[in-house]
């Protein structure tokens, strides 16, 4: 019953991360480290399918991203999994994400 009662109020209560100009630069930043990398182009999901993330209560406010972890089925239930080899290739992106961000001028 619990379970079920915190899934209703966090599924139907949790904010959508809205599209920011901030958040697009962030993630035109992400897309070029992936070409870069030879993994392919990464786009926004659409916010009203996507899950909803922490991140989500402020992104109105703060230039963030979501969604650069591991790729898997069954997010945050029983049998859940996660594709680890990705891991290395997703390590890698963010820490050139980083290290790009601190090296830009504002």
């Amino acid at each position: 019953y619990q379970r079920r009662v915190f899934f209703f109020f966090f599924f139907f209560f949790s904010p959508a991360m809205e599209p920011t100009t901030g958040n697009n630069r962030l993630l035109e930043q992400v897309d070029r480290i992936s070409k870069d990398m030879g993994i392919g182009a990464t786009q926004a999901g659409d916010p009203g399918s996507r899950g909803a993330g922490d991140i989500s209560y402020i992104a109105r406010y703060v230039d963030c991203i979501d969604g650069l972890g591991a790729s898997g089925k069954g997010a945050h239930a029983p049998g859940e999994t996660i594709h680890l080899k990705e891991f290395p290739t997703l390590i890698k992106r963010a820490a050139i994400l980083i290290y790009r961000l601190t090296q830009s001028e504002k």
